[in-house]
């Protein structure tokens, strides 16, 4: 079988089969009329016939070849334009889509940073993040986020408040009981002054009423309320610091000295003497059993210091840390984060921190506890006129001896009182513990540094009766809002 011929082969085979059959017939005819000198010039015109023919295929040829290969040049070109302009959107729409996307991604970012925890803080929001590149309906779905997020804040702060105040109110509620509970032991220890089962049992109840105040003004304090017992007149700080022993359980192991005539203004009074409080409750709980707390009163450039050393084993570093951020105010803990046993003693020195411009730390103490420093500002602080001494007494007529034990001081020194005039004495819950040891400071309060102080002698039951006869005076002589109320 033959094998097919190639198209350039084909192309050079027609001219010369139609030239044989042309030369062909001038043979046949120059062989019948016998002119067989035609021959030459028959072939030579076959010949040129031929070459004509092959001349013009050839260029014909050509022409559709350089036609071709034209219009492969124009296809390449048109395909490698195609190709270009490919890439070219391909380029642009990655751009636009990678332009969309980081506006997408700032938008959120902005949303997430700015936007949203300004909601949260109740704090004027930021406008919303503009760029050209960011989809407009992408940009009304973030609104729409924000503003979900917003009223889930509104309605979270609306039960926050309601929290707040309701736990302001129990507070409160709690604070009157206590001081309910004071003025009714104070009228029975009044009937009943020569008891000393009586008056012992009053004074430990009227001691752990004030306890339950401190712990109600602690919860309202953590919500942001003020204390509500104002102090008329500026009270010296050695007594600050005893009103504030009086309010923990542990009173009897503090022990404070220093300059009895520095005082702090009556507007931080009731706020110093609970902060106090709560450091001496840290002090006391940290010590052990028989240790004793010392408290001491200094006067510094920028005010006055009160420094409270315990004798327990101190803290380690990370939670000491921990608590000089929140007693320092750096952190604020709220009624919400005391936790499941509630520990509300530094968070509400750290309120009272911020509130009041007071400065307060913690330091290793050299007596191997905890150090509490807390400073005082300076315009706050306020310096006692001393009292004059009272006119010394004509001597008494000697009692005879077989009477003595029995006879009981017809004048038995009393405590000062505060009345709602202003008058120096003890509050009710400065002074529900009873005296002070030694160690606390004697006297009565304002009395000069300097004054001996009076040999200590047996209380008989008499004596003790007409000390809380003058005490329970001050509870029952005033008004609600005195305590607070």
């Amino acid at each position: 079988m033959a094998s097919p011929r190639s198209p350039q082969q084909a192309q050079w085979l027609w001219p010369v089969t139609l030239a044989l059959p042309i030369l062909a017939a001038l043979l046949a005819f120059a062989a019948a009329t016998g002119a067989a000198a035609w021959l030459p010039v028959a072939a030579g015109v076959t010949a040129l016939v031929c070459a004509v023919a092959v001349a013009a295929v050839r260029y014909e040829h050509g022409a559709t070849v350089q036609a071709l290969e034209q219009r492969e040049r124009a296809s390449k070109q048109r395909e490698a334009e195609f190709q270009h302009h490919v890439q070219q959107r391909n380029l642009q729409w990655n751009n636009h889509l990678a332009a969309r996307a980081t506006a997408l991604d700032e938008a959120v970012k902005h949303l997430v940073t700015e936007r949203i925890p300004a909601v949260g803080n109740d704090t004027p929001v930021p406008p919303p993040y503009q760029n050209g590149a960011l989809d407009e309906e992408v940009a009304a779905r973030l609104e729409d986020v924000l503003d979900t997020v917003a009223d889930s804040a509104k309605q979270d702060r609306e039960r926050q408040e309601s929290l707040r105040l309701a736990v302001v109110a129990l507070a409160r509620r709690v604070q009157t009981s206590a001081h309910r509970i004071q003025e009714t032991v104070s009228l029975m220890a009044e009937r009943h002054p020569g008891n000393p089962d009586v008056l012992e049992a009053s004074m430990q109840v009227d001691h752990a009423a004030a306890q339950q105040g401190r712990h109600a003004q602690s919860l309202a304090v953590l919500c942001g309320d003020w204390p509500g017992q104002q102090w008329p007149k500026p009270l010296a700080l050695v007594d600050v610091v005893r009103a504030a022993a009086s309010r923990i359980v542990a009173y009897k192991r503090v022990e404070v000295s220093g300059d009895p005539d520095t005082a702090a203004s009556a507007k931080v009074v009731e706020p110093l003497i609970h902060l106090v409080a709560e450091l001496l409750a840290n002090a006391t709980q940290s010590s052990p059993p028989a240790t004793t707390v010392l408290v001491a009163i200094r006067n510094v450039q920028r005010g006055a210091v009160i420094e409270i050393d315990d004798g327990g084993v101190g803290m380690d570093e990370h939670h000491l840390e921990q608590a000089r951020e929140v007693v320092s105010g750096r952190r604020t803990v709220g009624v919400g984060e005391v936790g499941e046993i509630p520990q509300t003693g530094l968070a509400v020195i750290g309120h009272y921190v911020r509130r009041h411009g007071f400065l307060a730390d913690l330091l290793p103490s050299p007596y191997g506890g905890v150090r509490a420093v807390v400073l005082v500002p300076t315009d706050v602080v306020e310096t006692l006129e001393p009292v004059s001494a009272p006119p010394v007494r004509a001597a008494r007529p000697a009692v005879p001896e077989e009477r003595a034990p029995h006879a009981a001081p017809q004048d038995p020194e009393l405590p000062r009182r505060r009345s709602k005039r202003g008058e120096a004495a003890p509050s009710a819950e400065g002074t529900a513990g009873g005296p002070f040891t030694a160690a606390e400071g004697d006297g009565e309060e304002g009395a000069p540094a300097d004054q001996p102080a009076p040999e200590r002698t047996e209380t008989t039951p008499e004596q003790a009766g007409a000390w809380m006869a003058a005490f329970f005076d001050h509870n029952a002589d005033t008004e609600p809002g005195d305590d607070g109320e």
